[in-house]
C-alpha cells in the first residue's frame, strides 16, 4: 500500500502512468516509495528487473536515512554553535572578569573584562598557568580556598596588574562541574569595585568631616575670648617693660605663639562654616594668578620656581573667590614647605573639557603610601619636627581644603611618592553660564 501522499503528489503519480511502485525499506520501516512505469519500449518490466529493482530500493533507503541523519546533525552542529556563541556572548558582555582555570591550574577561558581590568590580552592569559599570569598573593590565596568544596569568596582585594596599578576586586572561587556534577576545574569571577571603594571612603570622609565641623566650630568660639584677653595683656605689658630685653623678648614670644593659636582657631572655623560666604561666576585663573602673586617672595626666599600653564578663555566655575583663594594657598603652601631647603619646582596647570581641572604638582620630599589616606584628616601632618625655620604643621590646611571643595562639588585627587614629589588633581563643575554657552 502506498503512504499516504498529497493530492499534488496523487496528481503527479497520474500523470507519471507509474506502474510499479517498491518500497525503500531500512530497518523494517519504510522511508520512501520507489515508482516506476514502463520500460521505453512501452514493455512491462520483468521478474527479474523487478527484483534488481528491489535491491536497489533497500540502498537508496540506506541513502536516504543517511542524508536525513547528515541534515539532523548539520542543524544540531548549527543550534550547538549559536548556543555556544550566545553564551560566549553573556560571557563577554557581563562587567565582572571570568576565567576558568582546569584541574591543572592552566587558564583556559578569560573574557574581555578580564583583559580591560588586569590590562592582559586574552592571548597572554590563555593556556598558561594561573601562577604565572596572576600575582603571588593571589595565587596564594586560590591554592588556599580550592582544596575545599564550595564557593569562596575574598573581598576588597588588593590585585596588582601587571602595569603597575592596584584595583580593588571582589572574587569568587567556585568548582566548574560538568552536568554529571564532575569537577573539571575552578571558575573565578572577579568584580573590580576600586571606584566603588573610592567611592565609599569619600563618603566616610565627608561625614567625618561634618562631625569633626560641627564639634571645631564650638572648640573655636570658646577659645577665641581667652586668647584675644592674653594677646591684648601681653601687648600691654611689651610697652611697659620695653626697657627689659629679657621680658620684651618673652612678651613677644607670648603675643608671637597667640597670633599663632588664633590662626589655628580661624582655620577651624573655616573648617566648620558651610555657607556665608558669596558664590558667583569665578575666574579660577584669575584666582591663581592673584595667589601665587601673594606668595611670590615666599617662592623666592624658599627657592622655589613657579610654572604656569594656565589655559586660555577657561570658563567660569560657580563658586567664592576668598574660599578658592584659601584652597590654592594651602596646597601652594605646601607644596613650598615640600620643598623646604633645596628649594624645587611648582607647576600649576588648568583645562577644561565637561569641567575645570587644576594640576598642582611639586618636585618635594612626597607623602608615604600609608598616610595618604589620612592626609585630609584634621589635626594630620606630616611636618613634624620644624625644618630651615619651617613652623611645624596644624594639620588643618588640607582638612579646610577638602571642606571647601565640597562646597563647590568639587572633586580632589592625590598621587605622591616619597622623594618623588606630590601632584593634586582639582576638578570643578562649570558655572550655569558656562553650560548654557
Amino acid at each position: 500500500m502506498l503512504p499516504r501522499e498529497t493530492p499534488s503528489a496523487r496528481d503527479t503519480i497520474a500523470r507519471l502512468d507509474l506502474n510499479y511502485y517498491i518500497p525503500c525499506v531500512v530497518q523494517n520501516r519504510t522511508i520512501a516509495v520507489l515508482g516506476l512505469g514502463k520500460t521505453v519500449d512501452g514493455d512491462f518490466l520483468t521478474s527479474d528487473d523487478v527484483a534488481l529493482l528491489e535491491t536497489l530500493a533497500g540502498y537508496i533507503g540506506i541513502a536516504i536515512q543517511n542524508a536525513r541523519l547528515y541534515a539532523s546533525l548539520e542543524q544540531k552542529v548549527s543550534e550547538y554553535e549559536r548556543l555556544k556563541d550566545f553564551n560566549e556572548s553573556i560571557v563577554e558582555s557581563i562587567s565582572v572578569g571570568v576565567l576558568a582555570v582546569d584541574l591543572e591550574d592552566r587558564i583556559e577561558s578569560w573574557n574581555s573584562q578580564m583583559e580591560v581590568m588586569y590590562a592582559l590580552p586574552r592571548l597572554r592569559a590563555v593556556g598558561r598557568p594561573l601562577s604565572e599570569v596572576m600575582p603571588p598573593a593571589f595565587v596564594e590565596e586560590f591554592y588556599h580556598v580550592r582544596q575545599n568544596s564550595g564557593i569562596h569568596n575574598l573581598y576588597k582585594f588588593r590585585l596588582d596588574t601587571p602595569t603597575g596599578e592596584t584595583r580593588r576586586v571582589n572574587v569568587a572561587i567556585a568548582p566548574l562541574v560538568t552536568r554529571k556534577f564532575s569537577v573539571i576545574g575552578r571558575l573565578i569571577i572577579v568584580d573590580d569595585i576600586t571606584e566603588r571603594v573610592e567611592l565609599e571612603s569619600q563618603l566616610a570622609q565627608a561625614d567625618k568631616l561634618s562631625s569633626i565641623g560641627l564639634m571645631a566650630a564650638g572648640v573655636a568660639h570658646e577659645v577665641n575670648t581667652p586668647l584675644a584677653v592674653i594677646s591684648s595683656y601681653a601687648q600691654m605689658l611689651s610697652k611697659q617693660v620695653q626697657g627689659d630685653e629679657k621680658k620684651a623678648a618673652l612678651l613677644e614670644k607670648i603675643t608671637r605663639q597667640t597670633f599663632r593659636a588664633s590662626e589655628i582657631v580661624n582655620n577651624l572655623l573655616n573648617f566648620s562654616r558651610t555657607s556665608g560666604a558669596e558664590f558667583g561666576d569665578v575666574d579660577v585663573n584669575k584666582v591663581v594668578r592673584d595667589t601665587l602673586a601673594l606668595l611670590e617672595h615666599q617662592f623666592n626666599t624658599a627657592h622655589v620656581e613657579v610654572e604656569a600653564n594656565l589655559h586660555e578663555n577657561l570658563p567660569p566655575i560657580y563658586g567664592s573667590t576668598g574660599r578658592l583663594q584659601q584652597v590654592f594657598l594651602n596646597l601652594f603652601l605646601n607644596a613650598k614647605d615640600a620643598m623646604a631647603g633645596s628649594g624645587g619646582t611648582l607647576r600649576v596647570a588648568t583645562s577644561n573639557g565637561k569641567a575645570v581641572h587644576i594640576t598642582i604638582s611639586d618636585t618635594g620630599s612626597g607623602i608615604a603610601q600609608e598616610h595618604i589616606t589620612r592626609i585630609y584628616d584634621p589635626f594630620f601632618t606630616t611636618k613634624n619636627a620644624p625644618r630651615d625655620g619651617r613652623n611645624r604643621g596644624t594639620g588643618l590646611g588640607l582638612a579646610v581644603t577638602y571642606g571647601i571643595l565640597q562646597e563647590h562639588a568639587g572633586k580632589i585627587r592625590v598621587e605622591s611618592a616619597v622623594g618623588q614629589g606630590t601632584t593634586f588633581h582639582l576638578e570643578f563643575p562649570l558655572s550655569r553660564k558656562a553650560l548654557h554657552v
